[in-house]
């Protein structure tokens, strides 16, 4: 019952990350598309 417990919380917190991880590589592109829009206007 303990480990089923901690296989859950640790599949959770593998999810956070995995969540994190995409979220921060779509900020990038966001980011990178928002300043190749700034020089391309300049």
């Amino acid at each position: 019952m303990e480990s089923k417990k901690r296989r859950a919380e640790e599949e959770r917190s593998t999810l956070r990350k995995a969540q994190e991880v995409r979220y921060a590589a779509e900020f990038r592109a966001a980011d990178r598309a928002a300043r190749g829009q700034l020089n391309s206007k300049s």
